[in-house]
């Protein structure tokens, strides 16, 4: 009888954590959310508990190239995090991996757009906040459909598309051939 009560009594508590949002489900559905820290109890057997972190979420964007008007790519990383645990869970299933998913197609597309229209120098010299700037105001309030927020935009990586690269470098070499030519001349 003691060991059955311990079970019972072990099963209805729910610790939240600082860094987490404890999600009280009652049958698959969403009763409601514990976003401050502490203990609190549940229905044993009836409800269950998902955690989703309240921290800050580095995204590194995948590798797919962003090529500007001069055919340079960009490779880039943001910072996000769930400010609706509620909407997150409705809408993206309480996955972080189905976020990440649509991060990438949002800030993809506002990248792709942005960038498309500007030239590397202007790349390189809007690295102080402009261009961020630019790309997230593009995105707007798209993330808070889901019950994101999107807090921060970088640029990891400036580079040539990687099938360019051997052109380029022959035609650097044939150059440089070219003035070595005219120097011995």
């Amino acid at each position: 009888l003691v060991l059955a009560l311990l079970i019972i009594g072990s099963s209805s508590i729910v610790v939240t954590n600082e860094n987490e949002y404890s999600l009280i489900r009652q049958f698959g559905k969403v009763d409601h959310v514990v976003s401050s820290a502490g203990v609190t109890f549940k229905i044993p057997f009836v409800q269950s508990v998902d955690k989703l972190p309240k921290e800050i979420l580095l995204y590194d964007l995948s590798s797919s190239d962003v090529i500007t008007s001069d055919k340079k790519t960009m490779i880039c990383d943001i910072l996000w995090q769930i400010n609706d645990p509620l909407k997150f869970a409705q809408t993206l299933n309480s996955s972080i991996s189905n976020a990440e998913s649509r991060l990438d197609t949002i800030v993809y597309n506002s990248t792709k757009n942005i960038i498309s229209s500007t030239t590397q120098n202007d790349v390189i010299s809007g690295r102080d906040g402009e261009l961020a700037a630019a790309i997230m105001k593009n995105i707007g309030n798209t993330t808070e459909q889901y019950g994101i927020e999107l807090l921060s935009f970088e640029t990891k990586q400036l580079d040539l598309p990687s099938d360019n690269k051997a052109a380029v470098y022959e035609r650097m070499i044939s150059e440089r051939e070219n003035i070595s030519a005219t120097y011995t001349a």
